[in-house]
């Protein structure tokens, strides 16, 4: 890539659901089951309109167990946001490519380098996933935080013209 073209690059990625995920939606469907029971036995005349109130609040804990992570990447700046129920975005992390000391591919032969980390974010698809990368930055005020993600082969390339000897390939 030539270094005066801008680059935009947008990816997003789907969060493999785990054992939270699934623990809270049992967990749903267990209170519900019990709710409606006690409605059920206690009070008839409304047991319709109970049953249709939590029948609409379990698609909603459905739905909101589902979480995706968006890399932006302009011009070496990388902003991360998660978007619950494919509806709710916030902004996780944001950073420049000066502020990345060492991106690398993540492998359990090679451990990731050892240290103190004010934070660690996992934005990847899954903590077993193939194509699972990491690295490390200093924040100008002082953190020093460790982030796990996937990013596809463009993104990639695109970290390679910025961070050049910083990223080590895979």
């Amino acid at each position: 890539m030539k270094k005066n073209e801008d680059i935009f690059i947008e990816e997003i990625i789907r969060r493999v659901r785990g054992t939270q995920e699934m623990l809270v939606k049992i967990g749903a469907v267990l209170l519900a089951l019990i709710l409606l029971t006690v409605v059920f036995i206690f009070i008839r005349l409304f047991f319709p309109f109970f049953f249709a109130l939590i029948c609409l609040l379990l698609f909603y804990v459905f739905k909101y167990t589902v979480k995706e992570y968006e890399y932006s990447f302009i011009d070496g700046d990388l902003d991360i946001d998660v978007i619950l129920g494919m509806r709710k975005r916030k902004r996780v992390f944001s950073t420049g490519s000066r502020e990345i000391k060492v991106m690398a591919p993540f492998s359990k032969n090679e451990p990731v380098p050892e240290g103190e980390y004010t934070e660690v974010l996992d934005a990847s698809i899954s903590k077993s996933s193939p194509n699972r990368w990491y690295f490390i930055c200093h924040k100008e005020d002082g953190r020093r935080m460790l982030v796990f993600f996937n990013p596809s082969e463009r993104l990639r390339r695109a970290f390679k013209a910025h961070l050049g000897v910083r990223m080590k390939d895979g």
